[in-house]
């Protein structure tokens, strides 16, 4: 998780003024943490751990609000896994609350939203978060010296090997209860094979006696089917021609119709202009009408009126049979398909009638059959669950096998040795340190000068800090290939009993390192150091009881 802005107030020496840090895209500064005894510099990685966590590394958490406002408040910003999320924690009075995307978020209540947080969205569990921010020179002060075992708590602790032997207690107790359940599986198993063969035999002896009669039955169906799909094309043929007869009457008709339209828009003609005779006056100029010629018009008028409406009479009654012609074929293609439609479903009967015969054997015969589906299923599904059990064994057995001492440990080990011996390498030589170190993969500590192994014993006080200050900057790579993600570090003391020098390498390697992995780094120290070497300056000062900070941008 990439930790964006981080408020809070009220919290441990911190008043009731809201204090911020909001970190730079880059997530590669350095930051200076200055301030008296007691002034709140270790709080601050406290503040990041209860705002993700909602915890107090072992304490209560009643003991972190301010003992004077009590009313401790905080919020955290942070990216992971391409979501944004901004969990907002308090107490008195208690406040949690999850916004994703900036939607506040709900999962079945507040009692299951932590888990839902640090399953769900937290790429980093409590247990490696607390012991990857928060690194003291202090918790490795006699790395080199220390017994295999100490060493081994501290590597397990880091890279979250110290739950792997909880893991094979657990793989074991579900491998005898995976044991007990296949022993079950088989028994039943076999029971059911027993019984399947049982009735197989019987199905067998009722299938010998009735496949004659039912040979012959099927034969009759055949040939009914034979018979009905002849009528069927027979039927098939007869409606097409009748198709063509409806389309060509169709065409008839409307030929017919169209003549009748054309002779009545001729009457109608026909029928005004005789009218401006009735008069014997010209509508126009008021002329009379009324001349042997214009009585010859209306004359010849009056009979192309009668010829047509003779023709119109006719072609009416033509119109008419054409219509019952076409009606009767229409009435003659629905039949056929009325037919054609009970062929069909008879044929289907039949198909049907075939099918179940082919299966059916009569009331005890499909009786057995089922039972034969029946315990098939059964045995099935115990073949399925049988198969899931042996291959979930034979995962746990691999699992047991890789938990064990010269499993996964192991082998996590060794990958991590020559990349974490060769960060100790460079890091040593930039810090001056004069001999070699390398660990083996039980994390034993060699020391080599020339050639010749020395004695952590001969080290001076300067010499072992400067050493665990390495490895713990060798840790911090290994860490980071681990949680890509994590964008935040506190370091406290790591320049106690450090001359100017030593300083001044650390520093460099500080800034070097932040570079490689992005790391916005906190570093903690009770004495003054050169501020011109960090990127900011987080300054607490204490006024009227209460710690406050400010942050400043030196580089």
């Amino acid at each position: 998780m990439r930790i964006h802005k981080v408020e809070f107030k009220n919290f441990a020496s911190y008043g009731n003024r809201t204090q911020v840090i909001e970190f730079d895209k880059k997530d590669s500064e350095l930051y200076l943490v200055l301030g008296g005894n007691g002034a709140g510099k270790s709080t601050l990685a406290k503040v990041i751990t209860y705002l993700c966590y909602g915890r107090n590394d072992g304490a209560h958490l009643r003991d972190l609000p301010n003992r004077v406002n009590k009313n401790l408040w905080g919020k955290i910003v942070l990216e992971t896994k391409g979501n944004f999320v901004e969990i907002e924690r308090g107490i008195s009075p208690n406040v949690f609350e999850v916004k994703i995307n900036g939607a506040e978020y709900d999962v079945a209540g507040k009692a299951n939203m932590q888990e839902f947080l640090e399953t769900e969205i937290f790429e980093i569990p409590y247990h490696v978060f607390k012991n990857v921010i928060i690194l003291s020179v202090n918790d490795f002060k006699s790395f080199i010296t220390m017994s295999p075992w100490d060493k081994k708590q501290i590597i397990d602790r880091i890279f979250g090997f110290s739950v792997i032997n909880e893991m094979r207690e657990l793989v074991k107790g579900k491998r005898k209860v995976l044991a007990d359940e296949l022993r079950t599986f088989e028994d039943e198993i076999r029971t059911l094979d027993d019984s399947i063969k049982s009735v197989v035999e019987k199905i067998e002896q009722f299938e010998a006696s009735s496949k004659e009669k039912s040979d012959e039955k099927l034969a009759e169906l055949k040939k009914k089917l034979l018979e009905l799909n002849k009528d069927r094309v027979k039927l098939k043929e007869v409606n097409e021609k009748v198709k063509l007869k409806v389309d060509e009457a169709d065409i008839q008709l409307k030929k017919k119709n169209k003549k009748n339209s054309e002779v009545g828009s001729e009457l109608s003609r026909l029928k005004r202009d005789i009218k401006l005779y009735e008069n014997n006056q010209c509508p126009t100029c008021t002329g009379p009408l009324n001349t042997k010629y214009h009585k010859d018009i209306k004359k010849n008028k009056e009979s192309e009126v009668d010829r047509l409406t003779s023709l119109q009479t006719t072609i009416k009654e033509e119109v008419e049979n054409s219509e019952t012609t076409l009606s009767g074929l229409r009435e003659k293609g629905r039949n056929i398909l009325v037919k054609l439609g009970q062929l069909e479903t008879s044929m289907t009967n039949y198909k049907n009638e075939l099918v179940k015969l082919s299966e059916d054997g009569g009331e005890q015969y499909q009786h057995l059959k089922q039972l034969v589906k029946d315990f098939s299923g059964k045995k099935g599904k115990k073949d399925e669950e049988r198969m899931v059990s042996e291959g979930e064994n034979n995962y746990l057995t691999i699992l047991e096998n890789i938990m064990g001492e010269d499993g996964i440990k192991n082998l996590a080990v060794r990958s991590i040795l020559p990349s974490f011996n060769n960060h100790i390498m460079i890091m040593g030589k930039e810090m001056g340190i004069p001999f070699g170190i390398r660990f083996d993969d039980k994390f034993n500590c060699s020391l080599l000068h020339i050639g010749e192994e020395i004695s952590p014993k001969t080290l001076s006080t300067g010499e072992k800090k400067k050493v665990d200050f390495v490895i713990i900057m060798a840790l911090i790579k290994m860490i980071k290939m681990r949680f890509p993600s994590l964008n935040i570090l506190f370091l406290d003391e790591i320049f106690s009993s450090i001359d100017a020098d030593g300083v001044y390498h650390i520093i460099n390697i500080l800034h070097t390192t932040i570079q490689d992995v992005g790391l916005n780094t906190f570093v903690i120290n009770h004495t003054v150091l050169p501020s011109e070497y960090f990127d900011k300056k987080l300054e607490i000062t204490k006024g009227g009881g209460f710690s406050e900070f400010t942050i400043e941008k030196i580089n």
